[in-house]
């Protein structure tokens, strides 16, 4: 373009930018500089009337200097420059103060962008949302740093309510933005520099009654993050890499909907993005936690950030230890010192992510990372051993079946009872639909008549299987009645949806059998959003197939005599192909990695499937 052509653009826009509208709608640098140019002119074309340009501007920036000017002419042009100054003065204080009140507006709208780097993006709201936020909370106090995490929220309403949520207390090692936007929009990802975060969570929106829309909404929002080919091609590269980006979405119970985000996020073996559905490992993990609490608690505590979790080890943080392998599984277990190990993973020639769990006989391969469930990374050592351990097994432990035998009561249909029948009996199945109890109206859950019949059967479990408020009343009743028969009272599971009814019970009346679905969903969830390969690994040890938790009643299946040295019994528990996890007490309470054995009524193990000597 030529200069004059250029100079005319440039006068033809300042003529724009001086219109009413077109100044109001300006950006406030745009503003400032108009209307410094515009006082730079006035203080010019007045110079030759009040006499000099220094004492003109004096006298437009501060009238004081009025007093200065001598002659008719000075002092008729002073007034008006005076006047013009006090005008265009009061221009800028506006313009300043209206520039402060729409960012501070913005700030609490979410409407600013986010510039930073390694922050966890989290897609819309749920009651998940604050339980998941704890574990990540708990996560970066344990490392002694602070976090970011980004909230992406639709709804202007949600942006109001959660702020007045935000609790620095109880979130003190995040750094919480929360931001507002069009989820179904990729401008609005590049606001939050989504190409600079480490993981990616979409969280299903909360409309109660409605899972199908909003299955549809966060299948709308993948869409969205996967039409942008750049973006996807940022996202299995980094996967290529081995360095993946951790993105998860949760959905619904409809297959539908989990095979159509599989599809979306497809890539090479495996796919972009971990789908979590309640029908999946958590509803397993419920399902089994009516046959035994203590599967729940023992989850609950794997799940959480605080205590022993599963972590994925590179084997070159003991490069100096020489190269693994080759090495046996039972060698390695009993090699390393500060945690258990669980097994391998690696990736098989396909490209695909593979793992392997309790792999007693196999051998590592030198390109495998090791599973180990510990308190504490950091703790980790390594023991060569010189040849491979031998096991002798003793007769006195057998093995427990897959399949439990127990009588169980369930009170409701509230929640599912998911695939319970993998961790029962035939006979404890048939029995099972004989005590599933389904009333038309609530008030008969409260007949003295059904409340005695719960006493007068023997029953191992009594499953409260109701909604929240029912849940609680049910609850608080009889524990009221048998606050003096523990023996009673360790029968009573609540399965429960709300984490404020969930703390009352826990805190003051239960103090143990209580059932969080969504606590034990925010866990997983925060331990995806961290390590998505773990998705595989829970899906494992959820269900039925593959390996698994599995109890041992001391004085049943081990003999009490044998819990003496934690050593040996580990030995022994190899020997029938079962590595050593933790205790339970006689109030189910789980101690996972427990080093003694006092007042221990199950031992829990972790086999492959069920075990037959």
């Amino acid at each position: 373009m030529p200069k004059l052509e250029r100079f005319k653009f440039f006068l033809r826009n300042s003529r724009r930018i001086l219109t009413p509208e077109r100044f109001a709608l300006a950006s406030v640098w745009v503003q400032l500089i108009a209307i410094f140019l515009t006082s730079a002119v006035i203080i010019i074309v007045f110079s030759p009337f009040v006499g000099d340009l220094p004492l003109t501007y004096k006298i437009f920036a501060d009238p004081s200097y009025y007093s200065d000017a001598k002659g008719p002419v000075p002092i008729a042009s002073g007034l008006i420059l005076v006047l013009l100054g006090l005008v265009l003065f009061s221009f800028i204080i506006s313009v300043l103060s209206a520039a402060l009140i729409k960012l501070i507006d913005n700030i609490k709208s979410g409407s600013l962008p986010y510039k930073g780097t390694g922050h966890t993006v989290f897609i819309n709201y749920n009651i998940k949302l604050p339980l998941i936020l704890d574990q990540f909370n708990l996560r970066a106090k344990e490392k002694g740093s602070i976090e970011n995490v980004v909230l992406l929220f639709s709804d202007n309403n949600i942006v109001s309510s959660f702020r007045t949520l935000l609790d620095k207390d109880r979130w003190g090692n995040l750094d919480i933005f929360i931001r507002q936007g069009n989820p179904l929009a990729f401008q609005t990802y590049e606001k939050l520099s989504i190409t600079n975060a480490l993981g990616i969570v979409i969280l299903l929106p909360e409309r109660e009654g409605d899972d199908f829309a909003a299955d549809n909404f966060n299948l709308k929002i993948l869409t969205t993050l996967t039409n942008n080919q750049t973006f996807f091609k940022y996202l299995s590269d980094r996967q290529g890499s081995r360095h993946p980006i951790k993105c998860s979405i949760e959905l619904s119970n409809s297959p539908d909907s989990r095979e159509i985000a599989l599809e979306l996020t497809s890539h090479g073996a495996g796919a972009l993005f971990a789908v979590i559905t309640p029908g999946d490992v958590i509803g397993s993990i419920l399902a089994r936690a009516k046959v035994d609490v203590v599967y729940y608690k023992a989850f609950f505590e794997i799940l959480s950030f605080d205590g022993s979790t599963i972590h994925f080890v590179d084997p070159k943080r003991f490069l100096d230890k020489g190269d693994f392998g080759g090495v046996y599984y039972e060698q390695l277990l009993f090699s390393f010192e500060g945690g258990t190990l669980l097994g391998f993973s690696g990736v098989n020639k396909e490209g695909g992510f593979e793992m392997s769990l309790c792999p007693f006989g196999e051998t590592a391969k030198s390109t495998d990372w090791m599973l180990f469930l510990t308190k504490n990374i950091k703790d980790l050592h390594y023991k060569s051993l010189t040849s491979k351990p031998l096991f002798v097994k003793n007769e006195a432990i057998i093995p427990p079946k897959e399949a439990a035998s127990k009588k169980i009561c369930v009170v409701g249909n509230a929640w599912p009872l998911g695939n319970i029948d993998d961790f029962m009996d035939v006979s404890s199945l048939a029995s099972l639909e004989e005590s599933h109890f389904v009333f038309e109206e609530p008030s008969e859950y409260f007949m003295p008549a059904f409340l005695q019949g719960l006493h007068e059967v023997d029953y191992d479990n009594i499953i409260i299987n109701l909604d929240d408020e029912q849940g609680f009343r049910l609850t608080m009743l009889l524990v009221s009645k048998n606050r003096n028969d523990q023996s009673f009272m360790t029968k009573i599971v609540t399965i429960l949806g709300d984490p404020v009814t969930e703390q009352l019970l826990n805190t003051n009346v239960l103090k143990s059998n209580t059932v969080l679905s969504h606590k034990l969903a925010a866990r997983y969830i925060a331990q995806i959003s961290f390590q998505k390969n773990l998705d595989r690994l829970f899906t494992e040890l959820a269900f039925a197939e593959g390996a698994e938790f599995n109890l041992l009643e001391v004085g049943k299946h081990i003999p009490a005599d044998l819990l003496v040295d934690l050593s040996e019994l580990k030995k022994m528990l190899a020997a029938h192909k079962m590595v050593y996890i933790g205790t339970v007490d006689n109030e189910k309470n789980v101690f996972l990695e427990a080093s003694t054995f006092s007042d221990t009524k199950q031992i829990l193990v972790l086999s492959f499937g069920e075990i037959v000597d």
